[in-house]
C-alpha cells in the first residue's frame, strides 16, 4: 500500500468523491484519453473503459458532469502529441495515456499545468518532476519491476546465464535497458542481448543467436505480438529454455496468438503489479463487478478446459483511479481550473480500487509502490501468482 505524507487527505472510495468540506465546482470537466484503440486494443481498452466507468460514477454521484473524451492515438507519439495540443485548446483539466510520445507530450501540457496520467508506460524518464513536471504515473514502473525479477532471477536460478530480447518500442528500449543493468548488479550474466522491430512476426535470427549464446534463461522485454513471436519461435524449434517477460505477458494477443499451440505458452512468468492489494481481494472484487455489470465480462476468444478464458480488468483500475484523483482535486480546488487542479493533483490521497492508496506529492510522480511487484506464470492459458515467490505466493488467485 502506498503512504504518502501530505498536507490534505482525500479518501475516495468506489463510488464517488468525498467533498473535504469544499463546494462542489461548476461546470463540466473535460478529461482527455488518449489511448491505442487501434495498435493495442487490450491496452486502448483498459484505458478507456476504467476511465469512462469512473466519470460515470461521479455523474451520478455529485450531479456534475464529467465527460470523458476518447480518442486513438494509434501508437503514435505523433498523433499524442498533437490530441494533447486539442485537450489544452479545449479546457481539458487533466489527459490520460497510455505513455506513448509522453515526454513529447509534457513539452505541450508543463506551460499550462495540464496534469498527464501514464497508465502502461514505466520509463524512468517519464516520471521526473523537474524535467516533466505535469507527468504523473498511474502503473508499476519498470525500475521496481526490473529490480524484482532480476533479484527473483538471481535467487530461483543461480548461476544460470541469460539472453535478453527486446523489441525496439519506447517500452522495449526503457525496459531492456532497467532490466540488463539490474542483472548485472545481481551478477548474473547476461550473454545475449537482441532488439527485433516491434510487432514483428520474424524473430528467428535473434532467437537463433540467443540459443547459440548458451543462454539458460530468455528475458523478453516487448509488447504483445513480439512476445507471442519470440515464444513461437522458441518453442516451436525445440527450445525448452524457461521465458520471462514484462507485464505485456497478460496482454491477451499473447494468447490469442499461440492458441493454436496452448502448452507453449506454459510456464512462462511475467513480473506486473499485484492486482489485490494487501487489505484482501474485497475492493478488487467489489471494483470488478461494477465494471463487469458496465461492460460484460472480457473475454477474447480463447478457451481452456472447454471454457472461456475471462481476462480480469485489473489494468483499467489505473485509469479509473486517475479520473477519481481528478475528481477529487476538483472537490479541493472548488473550481474547474487546471492549474488548481495540477496543484491539487500533488496534495491528495485517495483509495483506489482494489484498496491500495494513490497520490502523488510535489517531489513524487510514481503512483503504485515499488512493495506490490508480482510474478505470475501461465498454465493452461490462466495467470497465477508463483509459488516461490514470498508475495506472490501469499495473493488470492483472481478468477480468469
Amino acid at each position: 500500500m502506498r503512504r504518502i505524507a501530505l498536507p490534505v487527505l482525500l479518501l475516495v472510495g468506489l463510488t464517488s468523491a468525498c467533498t473535504g468540506g469544499t463546494s462542489a465546482p461548476k461546470g463540466d470537466a473535460l478529461v482527455v484519453v488518449s489511448a491505442p484503440l487501434t495498435s493495442s486494443p487490450w491496452i486502448g481498452e483498459f484505458v478507456e473503459k476504467g476511465a469512462q466507468l469512473a466519470a460515470k460514477q461521479i455523474d451520478a454521484g455529485s450531479g456534475r458532469h464529467v465527460k470523458v473524451q476518447v480518442v486513438d492515438n494509434g501508437g503514435s507519439a505523433q498523433t499524442t502529441v498533437a490530441q494533447a495540443r486539442d485537450a489544452v485548446r479545449d479546457g481539458a483539466v487533466a489527459f490520460i495515456t497510455d505513455g506513448v510520445g509522453a515526454k513529447a507530450v509534457a513539452a505541450v501540457t508543463d506551460p499550462v499545468k495540464l496534469p498527464v496520467f501514464i497508465t502502461f508506460e514505466g520509463g524512468a524518464s517519464l516520471t521526473d518532476p523537474r524535467s516533466v513536471p505535469t507527468l504523473f504515473r498511474l502503473a508499476p514502473a519498470n525500475a521496481d519491476m526490473c529490480r524484482r525479477l532480476a533479484d527473483y532471477l538471481a535467487d530461483v536460478r543461480p548461476g544460470q546465464s541469460v539472453a535478453l530480447l527486446a523489441d525496439d518500442s519506447s517500452y522495449g528500449v526503457e525496459g531492456a535497458a532497467n532490466v540488463k543493468a539490474d542483472l548485472v548488479h545481481d551478477e548474473v550474466k547476461v550473454v545475449s542481448d537482441q532488439t527485433v522491430p516491434a510487432g514483428a512476426r520474424d524473430v528467428s535470427a535473434q532467437v537463433l543467436a540467443a540459443r547459440r549464446s548458451g543462454a539458460k534463461v530468455l528475458v523478453v522485454w516487448a509488447r504483445a505480438a513480439g512476445l507471442a513471436a519470440v515464444v513461437r519461435t522458441v518453442r516451436s524449434s525445440g527450445w525448452d529454455v524457461p521465458v520471462y517477460t514484462g507485464p505485456a505477458g497478460e496482454d491477451p494477443l499473447v494468447r490469442q496468438q499461440l492458441a493454436d499451440h496452448p502448452t507453449w505458452l506454459d510456464g512462462t512468468v511475467f513480473v506486473s503489479f499485484r492486482i489485490t492489494s494487501e487489505v484482501g481481494g474485497a475492493p478488487f472484487a467489489a471494483y470488478r463487478k461494477v465494471y463487469e455489470k458496465a461492460y460484460g465480462a472480457s473475454t477474447f476468444g480463447v478457451t481452456s478446459g472447454g471454457k472461456p478464458v475471462v481476462q480480469p480488468p485489473d489494468w483499467s483500475m489505473y485509469s479509473y483511479d486517475a479520473v477519481n484523483l481528478v475528481e477529487a482535486a476538483l472537490q479541493r480546488a472548488g473550481t474547474v481550473d487546471r492549474v488548481k487542479v495540477y496543484d491539487g493533483i500533488q496534495a491528495i490521497v485517495i483509495t483506489g480500487a482494489n484498496g491500495d492508496e494513490r497520490g502523488f506529492g510535489p517531489d513524487d510522480r510514481e503512483g503504485v509502490s515499488p512493495d506490490d511487484m508480482y510474478f505470475a506464470e501461465f498454465k493452461g492459458m490462466r495467470f497465477y501468482p508463483k509459488h516461490d515467490d514470498v508475495l506472490s505466493t501469499s495473493l488470492p488467485q483472481v478468477p480468469q
